[in-house]
């Protein structure tokens, strides 16, 4: 017995020894202010662009957070998450960045203030006093920059976007040095409203505009919009001269458009100069039977197959990107070119299909009751990066030739996507950051991979998703609310069923180790 508790005192001991270092440890860890992040893709850690972007800070920024005194429970999480995100902030600014809570106003004080500098009320339902009820919230964010103002409204389930959020708007005030890319807008585009595209490529770059007339500036990236007709010798020759100098484009071209009630194809001299460059444009239209659900009336909606909802890929310009909708696109090929290497960086899903060219055919039954054997094709690739080796697409025109023109190169690299349609801003707010891809890719050109991370960080949807785990895991809808119920019981089974399991067997565990220890016990009187 003296042996046990010897034995027992000797545990405690180097138990209380471990707990002291420990607790000097945490003690020392929060006076030189060190932080160790293990949540999922660095989630409460600042990326070096937001750091880099504090750290920039010529003079003092100040953050106002307005909040009513009670948040639903729809914005706790959002709130601690804010909280947190503004502390690495002005950790990293070092003296530059601070934020403080406007408290004490009435709801009345508390809205003046808030709409005076731009932020808008939110109405929740409640429950209270036994009944439910409206409740008006506010909850957002002013910045102060030498005499500059900005806002931002904090909103339900905005955690996955918010820091990407708060260094745009830390980099529009202090008027943070951004790269600079060429953009190319052809003039005989549909108008139609891009005002979130135009938006973000003026947040995220410094912009300069071109018509490819003249020599475009020699940016590192360009972002290409797409055509509707043919471009000029003098056009393409100008955008063959910038790839062979270095220069890294961002393509979005398909190959059909519409009026609005028939779809007709789009012939341009731009298809033969982009296979020169390794990417053919197939004149079929990609469908997927993971698509758009598009409402018909009353409580009706119909899937739109040629509207394919893709998932990202591993590649960083996709990644932990979901909900990206493509409208009337098509796919992408390898021209087999020697010296020129194809990725794909975006693709349909094991069960796509074709909308066959030049007829576009477009049955109802596809729209209505679609038949699973319509998608037995493999994934068609809508998104590729190409490069390697090439000539110049004017080799053999030596008229065109400027004093300073480039024959070849053997680096060149450029990213396509099937569907110019990426600028235009989507009808629905779940397809609202599908642009990201395009923002990723010339990110990903100009080797800003840490802007990359913040804008995508952890926006892969959850796996509690019935839609999108059968999308990651290729199942056959068939009869989609017959296998989403089957998927729904099987997890409400596992998770009533497994606890219990786990319970029993760790009070069975307990159990027969209390007694094999009172049998010792036993034996040692």
């Amino acid at each position: 017995m003296k042996k046990r508790q010897v034995k027992t005192r000797s545990i405690l001991t180097t138990l209380l020894i471990k707990l002291a270092i420990i607790g000097m440890l945490l003690m020392v860890a929060s006076y030189l202010k060190l932080r160790v992040d293990f949540s999922a893709n660095k989630a409460y850690s600042l990326s070096k662009v937001s750091k880099h972007a504090v750290r920039s800070l010529k003079d003092n920024m100040v953050i106002k957070v307005f909040a009513s005194e009670e948040l639903p429970a729809e914005l706790n999480t959002m709130d601690r998450y804010m909280k947190d995100l503004l502390a690495e902030y002005q950790i990293a600014s070092r003296g530059k960045f601070h934020y403080e809570f406007i408290r004490g106003l009435s709801m009345d004080e508390l809205r003046y203030q808030a709409q005076e500098n731009g932020l808008n009320s939110m109405y929740f339902r409640i429950y209270e006093n036994d009944k439910t009820t409206s409740k008006e919230v506010i909850f957002g964010l002013v910045f102060e920059y030498q005499g500059k103002f900005d806002s931002m409204n904090l909103l339900p389930q905005m955690e996955a976007k918010l820091e990407y959020e708060l260094t745009q708007k830390i980099q529009k005030l202090s008027q943070y040095t951004l790269p600079e890319i060429s953009v190319f807008r052809d003039s005989m585009m549909v108008e139609l409203p891009t005002t979130g595209f135009d938006e973000a490529l003026a947040t995220n770059f410094k912009i300069v505009e071109t018509d490819l007339l003249s020599p475009p500036k020699q940016t590192p990236a360009m972002v290409f919009t797409g055509v509707l007709g043919d471009l000029s010798d003098q056009q393409l020759y100008h955008l063959d001269q910038y790839i062979m100098k270095g220069g890294r484009p961002v393509f979005l071209q398909d190959r059909v458009s519409t009026d609005g009630t028939n779809l007709y194809a789009i012939n341009s001299n731009f298809f033969m100069f982009l296979e020169h460059f390794g990417v053919r444009i197939d004149k079929n239209i990609a469908m997927d039977i993971f698509c758009d659900l598009r409402g018909m009336g009353v409580d009706t909606t119909m899937p739109f197959p040629i509207y394919p909802v893709l998932r990202g890929s591993q590649h960083p310009i996709t990644r932990n990107l979901a909900d990206i909708v493509m409208y009337l696109s098509n796919g992408l090929e390898f021209t087999n070119t020697p010296g020129q290497k194809f990725m794909s960086i975006l693709q349909t899903s094991n069960s796509s299909g074709l909308v066959m060219a030049p007829e576009f055919r477009l049955e109802q039954s596809l729209f209505q009751n679609p038949d699973p054997k319509t998608f037995s094709l493999p994934p068609i690739v809508l998104g590729a990066i190409a490069e390697g080796r090439a000539e110049s697409y004017f080799s053999n025109r030596p008229e065109l030739h400027a004093p300073d023109h480039k024959s070849e190169t053997d680096d060149y690299k450029l990213v396509v996507f099937g569907d110019r349609d990426l600028v235009i801003d989507s009808d629905k707010s779940i397809y609202a950051d599908r642009n990201y891809i395009v923002l990723n890719a010339v990110d990903w050109l100009l080797e800003r991979d840490s802007m990359i991370s913040i804008r995508s960080r952890h926006l892969q949807r959850s796996i509690m998703d019935i839609a999108y785990y059968m999308h990651k895991n290729d199942i056959i809808w068939g009869d989609p609310v017959r296998i989403e119920k089957r998927i729904k019981t099987g997890i409400k089974l596992v998770s009533t069923v497994l606890p219990s399991l786990i319970l029993i067997i760790i009070g069975g565990f307990i159990a027969l180790r209390r007694k094999h220890i009172l049998g010792e016990e036993i034996e040692e009187a």
